[in-house]
């Protein structure tokens, strides 16, 4: 992308670096490794770089030379290889001569001969050699004398001119193919003739002064240095350039290869080994002819076309056809193209301007193009790279700055630097906008800044600046050598010269009172190598390894260190609290002036250059070495002290040079004359600017902070990452490390580790370094370090403690005999119980026994300790343990007596483990463990005797049984049956019973409660003995012995009993044969049962019609389990009276339908029986239960309640319940049940009048004058008024004669769904269309906010209503079952009943479905 350079990287790797033209514009970008041809490709991480191109802003014109100086034409352009003179000539015939500021050297003008076909500088640049047209004399001009003279080369028509590379030779070719050679030293000319026999068009030296020469005779001819030929190859065609590039330097100089131009279509490569086969490079039509090529080493060749193409091959790697770099970058053809080996950079001219193409990544460098006026015709680099020459084909000759001198200094955040070779720009790195251009007389060597001034110079001179404005020159001065360096302050100034310091006042100091030279005279006369300057302190290094702090205004020095070998570098921090300094040996150090320690500073490179503290962190600095720059953090307090950690290496170019670190971006002087910003690796994710502040990568913005130490940013971005255990981990390790406590509690907060927020709670408050930063190191499991740092802080006894919690015992004790020698007894208590599971018997009783001295003697003081009686005993417990252990058990036996039952107990359990039986049976004893104990008597002791007091206290039945074994074994059946008993060997206790003790109806009783099958077969037989069969076939069923009880039963008449007791304990055969059996004693109710058992439906229900109506509820239950529909069918002819043409009771079919679990038809058969009770024999009680039944079974059973079911239930409820609420005197909920029964009075046909006369009555006692009335009018119509009973009938008569016909509204209570207000006795809702629950105690419609239901049936009640109603009756009134008042509880929220209300009850819709 646009803005981005490559450059190569070790072994072949890539990286890049954004253009970065002011702070915050960019930031460094890692790329991916090339693929196998070479090529860049973006995206991945970058390597380490060795030469990498510079990101530098456009080239600055530095000079132009115009057109009326050269005519009109091409220009011959030629640069001193030193880079100090450039000769210019032109169609004018006139070598202008301008040094690298564009100052005029000399013009030398030239009268005779033609145009000026070629110049050349000697390889010393002392000696500028011109050829012309139609002048067969050579022209030399002077660099020393400025003057020219000319050599006669007796040749015509001179067509080639070169200087030898590394000698004073000068090869000339003619037209005709001579050679002549002039010795510049010797001033001897050589003329070789047919040395080719066409014109020589071109040649090349090499470093080894070997002449290389083509001709339009197409041949390329070697020679030496004295033109002897040594090799000649023909060609093609006429060849057009030819270079012999090379590599290496000084005695490794190599020149293996020529390449040759070879009719603008090839380039041919040849070997310096002539027995290799050459090369030669053809390339696409549409790329045109070569205009020209060039070699950047011998690596690389770089060749431009006609079509405006660049094209980049290596012909010495295997792959010598694959084109690492080709892009059209002209529309036009490429003029001219010249390569920079120092900046590692193409130039390549074309239409109006100049382009530039990175060798490392060979990318065009996008940001860095020349636009020119006029067409472009060449182009020259100086020697260094730093000025490039582009002539035009309308005599223009443009000078650009490309590579400035890198120059620069700093003081805080402001920078100065040399934009071009006499201007140098102060601004402030950390804002953009305030810049001061200051303009000087020349170009300086040494650069300083202060707050306020600016110093540059050169040699011995000194000039000064203000930072002001105006940026005016303030004073200058000279010092007694060449200036090495100068560092300034606000008011001062320290120059380096000559291994000693001048520090002067930059302005003010007129009779030099405040001058001062260093070192003074105190003996150490070694030169000063480095120094420093702060508004405090100068700080100096000498070659003797001294650092030395001397205090500018005191004038002494407080303070100076010795280190052991010399030091060449010193770096303090803005402040001077710290200063990196740099030995002979290459290594880094960190040097703390206030308590003189030295810290060596890890992975120091060996190559640094600079170092620079990071303005905005001050633990930050970074080591600018030949490649890359490294990231360090200093902590200055952390578990172990202060410390250095290597972050990571970034990066960099090696031209371009680091100023100033803010926030890990490093602002770099770069070769053009700018200033670019570079953001460290370490940095990457947390150096930007934005506006937004949230985190954008909170997991690599974490990691970095953490690196760098800044913990309060790296908690803030683990919050925003959300829960991490691992980060949250990482982040407490790390600020415990540096004894944050606030971040580590933040960190053990996000970690979920209560227990660490807790311990770091308690730290917040601590002070002393030392037991701070012994609590971290004892958190993180240092326990060495926290041990040493504790013990060395104002709390040392905080070490013991330690010890302790770890149960580190020995070391516990070692420090509570110097720390708190109380704590002794206490510590050897815990020693000695940790030395016991350890099973060091013998040290632990040690242990126990120092443990209960009171008085001792630690640290050569007396000590006096009140022991605790708990400490006391829990210290003989341990002794008589350790002496059991030894084999003491006397001893041990003792002592355990003595502490009482816990430890006996203790005791009593290690010599049972040691076998010794009695002795712990008998310490069990003591230790009322009376089960352990008698288990010892009994199984290992054998001793019953000792054991029979202690069975009363046991309750463990394999112990009793054990006992009446021996009991037993003794004759003593009595004392064993009830040991047996107490054992629950229920078997063995009916065998005693039998046996021994004669007692069988004990036995029996047993069995019968038990069940048991082994002594049911005992007391069968010993029954069947006795000749009672009857309790045999019992006893028989009991112990699965059925056959033999069947055919016990048939031999003795007992088939009945044998019936009786199998009930359903026998197999489906044993079932059909009693009912066969049965069947044949013309019992068929019987026989149906056991076919009923046996699974044989069809003849169970046979059996049942058989017998008549009273069987048909056990024929609808036969039915129900056989679910089959032929059985239904013949059920329910016999039901419709097919069978006798008597129908039999509705009853019958509503069991029916409940027994087949066709709920729906049994509710519909429920309403109409209901019905039927209500309408035509007035039994509403009777109908009341069958109703509630049926709601009950379907309501348990998850089955929808047919509303008409439950209308029915709610009107008949309300109804009964009239009774109820005149004998609670409620006559106004009487009178409203009574109307609803009124509303639906064709439902009670059989008591028509009676509820009329009762609902007339209970009107007029609620006082419902209105509507007391109008049941009263119906009362008097014919066909009611006969049926008054005359009791009612005259107060009737009086209501209808004199009517009141107002009465109060009826009270109106909220809906449960909607809260919708409306008369309490209506129970749909008129807006959620709800069907309201109602009240079993009133009738009335629930309310939310009283609610409750009964415990037994579950139905919805009004709270206070059914409180009082079952503190007066007791019973439900829905299910008559009797109620706890303490059982009804108040119901918060009936929202869950109400939803489980609506979904019981069916809609019309779904009975219309059904």
């Amino acid at each position: 992308p646009a803005g981005e350079k490559w450059g190569w990287g070790r072994k072949g790797s890539w990286s890049c670096l954004r253009r970065l033209g002011q702070r915050g514009s960019g930031r460094a970008r890692a790329c991916r490794p090339p693929s196998d041809s070479g090529r860049p490709q973006q995206g991945g991480k970058a390597g380490k770089v060795v030469a990498m191109a510079a990101a530098q802003a456009s080239s600055k014109l530095l000079f132009h030379i115009s057109a009326r100086q050269h005519g009109a034409g091409v220009v011959v352009i030629a640069w001193q290889p030193a880079g100090n003179y450039v000769a210019t000539a032109g169609a004018n015939r006139q070598v202008h001569i301008y040094d690298r500021y564009g100052q005029v050297v000399d013009d030398v003008g030239i009268t005779a001969g033609g145009a000026i076909l070629a110049m050349d500088w000697d390889c010393e640049g002392e000696t500028l050699a011109i050829m012309q047209q139609n002048n067969s004399a050579l022209i030399f001009w002077d660099v020393a004398s400025r003057k020219t003279n000319m050599v006669e080369t007796n040749m015509k028509d001179l067509s080639f001119l070169k200087w030898n590379i590394n000698g004073p030779e000068l090869a000339v070719g003619t037209g005709k193919g001579n050679l002549v050679l002039y010795n510049k030293r010797t001033t001897r000319i050589q003329q070789m003739l047919g040395k080719h026999t066409k014109r020589i068009c071109g040649g090349q030296w090499n470093p080894l002064s070997q002449l290389a020469l083509i001709s339009e005779d197409k041949n390329l001819s070697i020679n030496n240095q004295g033109g002897d030929q040594l090799r000649q190859e023909g060609l093609k065609g006429i060849p057009e350039e030819v270079f012999m590039p090379t590599s290496g330097s000084g005695k490794n100089v190599r020149s293996e290869v020529i390449s040759v131009l070879v009719g603008n279509k090839n380039v041919l490569i040849l070997n310096q080994d002539a027995s290799q086969l050459p090369t030669e490079l053809a390339f696409v039509p549409k790329y045109g002819d070569i205009t020209a090529h060039r070699w950047l080493l011998d690596d690389y060749l770089i060749i431009g076309f006609s079509g405006g193409y660049v094209t980049v091959v290596s012909p010495r790697s295997k792959d010598a056809g694959h084109e690492v770099f080709t892009q059209q970058m002209f529309r036009g053809g490429v003029q001219d193209l010249q390569v920079c080996e120092t900046m590692r950079r193409v130039a390549v001219c074309g239409d109006h301007m100049v382009k530039f193409v990175d060798c490392v990544s060979w990318k065009e460098i996008q940001g860095d193009q020349l636009q020119v006026q006029g067409t472009c015709d060449k182009i020259r680099w100086t020697g260094d790279g730093s000025v490039l020459s582009v002539g035009t084909v309308d005599g223009n000759v443009f000078n650009y700055l490309a590579r400035m001198p890198v120059m620069n200094a700093s003081s805080g955040t402001m920078i100065a630097y040399l934009s071009s070779l006499r201007e140098v720009v102060v601004r402030d790195a950390a804002e953009e906008g305030k810049t001061l251009a200051i303009s000087i007389e020349m170009e300086p060597s040494f650069m300083g800044l202060g707050r306020n001034h600016v110093a540059m110079g050169m040699n011995n001179m000194c000039w000064f600046y203000a930072c002001d404005r105006n940026g005016q020159k303030i004073g200058e001065h000279q010092y007694l050598a060449t200036v090495e360096e100068i560092k300034m302050s606000s008011t001062m100034a320290a120059v380096r010269y000559d291994g000693r310091i001048q520090m002067h006042a930059i302005v003010g100091d007129l009779d030099g009172k405040k001058t001062r030279t260093f070192p003074e005279d105190d003996g150490d006369d070694s030169p000063i190598t480095a120094h420093h300057l702060t508004e405090q302190f100068l700080i100096y290094a000498t070659k003797r390894g001294s650092v030395v702090y001397y205090s500018v205004e005191d004038g002494a020095v407080p303070n100076e260190y010795r280190h052991e070998t010399g030091i060449l570098m010193l770096f303090p921090n803005a402040a001077g609290t710290r200063c990196v300094f740099v030995d002979e040996l290459g290594q880094g150090y960190i040097y703390n002036p206030v308590d003189s320690t030295l810290l060596e500073v890890p992975k120091f490179p060996k190559d640094a250059q600079k170092v620079l503290w990071d303005l905005m962190d001050r633990t930050t600095f970074m080591v600018a070495s030949v490649t890359e720059l490294h990231t360090y953090v200093y902590s200055p307090m952390t578990m172990t002290g202060p410390a250095i950690k290597k972050v990571c290496a970034s990066e960099r170019h090696s031209t371009d040079s680091p100023i100033v670190l803010i926030n890990g971006t490093v602002s770099c002087q770069t070769a053009g004359g700018s200033v670019s910003t570079l953001v460290l690796d370490s940095h990457s994710q947390i150096a930007d600017e934005r506006d937004d502040p949230r985190p954008i990568n909170p997991p690599q913005q974490f990691r970095q902070a953490l690196a760098l130490g800044r913990l309060e940013e790296a908690a803030q971005y683990c919050e925003a990452q959300g829960p991490d255990q691992a980060m949250a981990a990482e982040l407490l390790k790390r600020s415990m490390e540096m004894l944050d406590v606030q971040v580590a509690m933040r960190a053990a907060t996000m970690a979920g580790d209560v227990g660490m927020t807790i311990a770091l709670g308690k730290l917040v408050s601590v002070e002393d370094k030392n037991l701070l930063a012994g609590s971290m190191a004892m958190f993180v499991g240092d326990y060495s370090l926290a041990q040493d740092l504790l013990l060395s802080s104002s709390r040392p006894v905080a070490a013991l403690e330690m010890r302790a919690d770890l149960m580190q015992w020995e070391p516990a004790i070692r420090l509570a005999e110097t720390l708190d020698p109380q704590r002794i007894p206490a510590s050897c208590l815990q020693y000695a119980d940790q030395l016991q599971a350890l099973s060091e018997y013998e040290s632990a009783l040690e242990r126990y026994q120092q443990a209960m001295q009171s008085h001792f003697t630690a640290s050569g003081r007396e000590v006096q300790v009140n022991l605790s009686t708990e400490h006391v005993n829990l210290c003989k417990a341990g002794m008589a343990r350790m002496y059991i252990k030894m084999g003491n058990t006397t001893k041990g036996f003792q002592i355990a007596v003595e502490c009482g039952d816990a430890v006996c107990i203790e005791c009593a359990t290690i010599m049972e483990s040691m076998k010794q039986y009695a002795d712990a049976a008998l310490l069990y004893e003591k230790g009322k463990n009376y089960e352990k104990a008698a288990t010892l008597y009994i199984t290992k002791l054998k001793d019953i005797k000792a054991a029979t007091p202690l069975l009363a206290k046991v309750s463990t039945p394999k112990l009793h049984v054990k006992f009446a074994e021996a009991k037993e074994k003794q004759g003593q059946y009595r004392e064993a049956a009830e040991a047996y008993e107490r054992g629950k060997d229920h078997n063995s206790v009916v065998r005693l019973y039998l046996q021994h003790l004669n007692e069988p109806q004990k036995a029996c009783s047993i069995v019968r409660t038990t069940r048991s099958v082994e002594g049911a077969a005992d007391i069968a037989k010993f029954c069947e003995g006795q000749g009672d069969f009857r309790t045999a076939i019992e006893f028989l069923i009991v112990a699965k012995e059925n056959q033999k009880a069947a055919e016990l039963a048939q031999a003795h008449d007992l088939m009945d009993s044998y019936a009786h007791f199998m009930h359903n304990d026998g197999t489906p055969q044993e079932y059909v044969a009693m009912a066969q059996y049965y069947e044949t004693k013309q019992q068929p109710e019987k026989a149906a049962e056991f076919y009923e058992r046996a699974g044989k439906y069809p003849q169970a229900l046979k059996l049942f019609l058989s017998v008549g109506d009273r069987c048909v509820e056990k024929a609808i239950e036969v039915v129900g389990l056989a679910r089959n529909e032929v059985l239904t069918n013949t059920l329910v002819d016999y039901l419709m009276g097919e069978h006798d043409s008597a129908p039999k009771d509705p009853k019958f079919i509503y069991k029916l339908y409940t027994a087949l679990g066709n709920y729906r038809q049994a509710a519909r058969t429920a309403v109409l029986i209901a019905r039927q009770e209500m309408q035509e024999l007035g039994n509403y009680k009777v109908a009341h239960k069958m109703l509630y039944d049926m709601y009950r079974d379907l309501d348990s059973g998850n089955i929808p309640v047919p509303r008409e079911l439950e209308e029915t239930l709610m009107l008949l409820h309300s109804y009964i319940l009239v009774k109820v609420l005149v004998k609670q005197g409620d006559h106004e909920a009487a009178a409203r049940m009574l109307i609803r029964a009124a509303k639906n009075i064709s439902k009670f046909p059989k008591h028509l009048v009676p509820i009329l006369t009762s609902t007339v009555i209970e009107c007029q006692r609620a006082n419902l004058k209105k509507t007391s009335f109008e049941y009263a009018s119906m009362l008097m119509r014919p066909e009611y008024r006969p049926q008054i009973a005359e009791a009612y009938k005259k107060k009737i008569e009086s209501i209808v004669r004199k009517p009141t016909k107002q009465e109060d509204d009826e009270p109106v209570t909220p809906c449960p769904y909607c809260a919708m207000k409306s008369p309490c006795s209506t129970l749909d809702c008129p807006q959620c269309k709800n069907h309201v629950p109602y009240c079993i105690a009133t009738g009335l419609r629930m309310v939310a906010n009283d609610w409750t239901h009964c415990p037994s049936c579950h139905f919805p009640a009004l709270f206070s209503k059914f409180k009082a109603l079952i503190d007066s009756e007791g019973s439900c009134p829905m299910c008559e079952e009797q109620i706890q008042a303490a059982s009804i509880h108040k119901v918060e929220n009936p929202e869950e009943y109400l939803n489980r209300a609506a979904k019981r009850l069916e809609t019309d819709d779904d009975e219309k479905k059904g």
